[in-house]
């Protein structure tokens, strides 16, 4: 008898570590697949920001004289919660979006008198709009003319973004999701706190930050409003912030609690016990199995709603007043970048990918987006992209793709494209893109966007990468996928 008993408290002990073990874990993913959808709209939020600094410094001209309208064309397009305004040297405001901006000073905010001192672009922590009491981020830009400052560009968010984000990931009550300077500073959060945040002193910067990137922990309790969660954040490139995503676990625990007393109600007579058990185990593995399944559709769900919203950004590109060419070059890329996620979440597939059938299906996306009737040749060894990686190869691809597209090819000749790609040493992947065209102008290159952004990705991929003509222009690089 007593060697049943202890059988049976052994079984039970060994499940309900399992299913601590499982709720850590469901936990753990639901923050972390979370926090990467924080991510990709922190970077966008930020690019969306430097983009629009820098075409109202060139719509204000060389004497800052440029008109409302002018400044008015570059901002179509531009969501309800982004507000702009343009500051002379003496902070007197020049433009708003935000009606009565001029009878309010903003010669003492940091923001003004960060760029003011030098700075060349400046990330605000949140503050509360002294115009419309709401809770506000802002990025701003140094004007500077005849090699003297002239004023300041500010872009504003307000914090309604993150609301909307927050219900379209579906997050259970009491979650979070936030953006983080770089030095501890709230930026915005929701749901929203009382007043501004600092949390330089948490473990999140005091411990993970400092030794990885992105990560996952556990708190006790949040130093805004001291509930317990499961929180994942990650450090998103090229920009000051951080992308967090908090899960409450207080709830989950409970109800974890809750099934574990229920079980030792059922189980608990001795003559019932190894029945009970028995059908113990079979609801934790079909438990284990339905959990499983719950987190694979969360993950396919995600990169479904982001391959929707591109599309739907497509679309928005195709009603906007802007150059051909560059309504092309944008929905080549975003093209890229659906293709990435519908791949993603058809094959299931959410740690690495086999570039063998991600890049032709980034690829054939692009040159579709773009109407052209190039032929593409692919030659292509199985190697893994991470996840992580997955996003600048798609730019990388489609900044590449399109630029053959575009200069490439004279009128009347048969396009012609080829990419390779195969496993190099210490890791690395080799990448070769060419085509047949007409090759690589002479002089130095790197000026344009293009090239820019070629550069950048191949940096954020820790590679080096080379142009030259070779029967048409040929791009090869060194890649770190994984």
């Amino acid at each position: 008898m007593l060697a049943f008993i202890a059988l049976f408290i052994a079984i039970f002990a060994y499940f309900v570590a399992a299913g601590v073990r499982q709720t850590q874990q469901n936990l753990d993913d639901r923050s972390k697949a979370a926090a990467q959808v924080v991510a990709t709209n922190a970077y966008w939020v930020n690019e969306v920001a430097n983009q629009t600094l820098r075409r109202v410094d060139a719509a204000l001209g060389p004497q800052m004289s440029g008109d409302s309208a002018s400044i008015q064309a570059v901002l179509d397009g531009l969501p309800s919660v982004v507000e702009v305004y343009v500051i002379d040297a003496e902070a007197h405001t020049i433009y708003a979006t935000v009606p009565g901006a001029s009878e309010v000073s903003v010669a003492d905010r940091e923001y003004f008198v960060a760029v003011r001192d030098g700075v060349e672009f400046y990330t605000s922590p949140m503050i509360v709009s002294r115009l419309t009491g709401d809770r506000i981020f802002v990025f701003s830009k140094r004007v500077e003319r005849d090699g003297a400052f002239a004023g300041a560009i500010m872009v504003s968010y307000s914090d309604r973004l993150l609301e909307g984000l927050w219900h379209t990931l579906d997050l259970d009550a009491g979650s979070t999701v936030s953006f983080v300077r770089d030095d501890g500073q709230l930026m915005a959060r929701y749901p929203a706190p009382d007043a501004p945040v600092d949390l330089s002193t948490t473990p999140l910067f005091s411990q993970f930050l400092p030794v990885n990137s992105e990560g996952t922990y556990t708190s006790s309790s949040s130093p805004v409003d001291g509930i317990a969660r499961v929180v994942s954040y990650e450090r998103v490139e090229g920009t000051r912030i951080i992308a967090l995503a908090s899960i409450a676990s207080t709830a989950t625990w409970a109800s974890f609690r809750g099934a574990v007393f229920t079980v030792l109600l059922i189980v608990s007579p001795i003559v019932l016990g190894l029945a009970l058990g028995c059908w113990w185990i079979v609801i934790l593995l079909k438990r284990d199995s339905r959990q499983a399944a719950e987190m694979t559709m969360l993950f396919r769900e995600i990169h479904h709603r982001i391959k929707n919203n591109m599309q739907s950004i497509q679309a928005l590109v195709g009603l906007q007043n802007i150059p051909e060419t560059a309504k092309h070059d944008l929905r080549s890329r975003f093209a890229a970048m659906a293709a990435m996620h519908e791949h993603i979440y058809r094959h299931d597939r959410y740690a690495s990918i086999d570039a063998k059938d991600l890049v032709p299906a980034i690829v054939d996306e692009v040159i579709a987006a773009y109407g052209s009737s190039a032929e593409v040749s692919y030659s292509l060894s199985s190697v893994q992209v991470g996840r992580d990686q997955a996003t600048p190869l798609a730019l990388l691809l489609s900044e590449l793709v399109t630029n053959s597209l575009k200069y490439a090819f004279r009128e009347g000749v048969q396009g012609q494209i080829s990419i390779s790609l195969w496993p190099a040493a210490d890791g690395m992947a080799t990448l070769v893109v060419r085509d047949n065209g007409v090759g690589l102008p002479e002089g130095p290159r790197g000026g344009s966007m293009g090239m820019r952004l070629v550069k950048g990705v191949v940096s954020q991929l820790g590679g080096e990468h080379s142009f030259r003509n070779e029967g048409g222009a040929l791009f090869e690089a060194k890649l770190r996928l994984i």
